[in-house]
């Protein structure tokens, strides 16, 4: 009885099982190789994989970019040496100089100065 049970229950197993396999393929096996033709034909000759075309043509654009690295670098202008920056005029007495000149630490020694800065602040 047991040995019955157990056979009826792997056979109905095994049904299930290749049934299910059956739905999971999507309409069936390989399909067929298409048929190129023109340009195709001669680039698939040469890269018949999609695999190799896509490295193919990653590494056309790499190939092209890296040329075009190696000419700008090549035939790039030699740098010139900056020009040394004119000096700023000194700022006269009564005007506040600029925050990023070296005559601005010196401006905010003074209480008068440090005044005069906060009302043209307020201004």
């Amino acid at each position: 009885m047991f040995a019955t049970l157990g056979r009826r229950t792997a056979l109905h197993a095994a049904r299930r099982t290749a049934q299910q396999q059956a739905k999971r393929r999507m309409g069936g096996g390989a399909a067929a190789a298409p048929e190129w033709t023109g340009i195709d034909k001669v680039v698939r000759g040469y890269f018949p994989k999609d695999e190799d075309m896509v490295v193919a043509i990653s590494g056309g654009y790499l190939g092209l970019f890296l040329l075009f690295k190696i000419k700008s670098a090549l035939s790039g202008s030699p740098e010139e040496e900056a020009a040394p920056a004119a000096a700023a005029p000194a700022a006269s007495a009564g005007e506040i100089p600029d925050v990023d000149s070296e005559e601005f630490g010196a401006f905010l020694e003074s209480e008068e100065n440090v005044a005069k800065l906060v009302e043209s602040f307020e201004k």
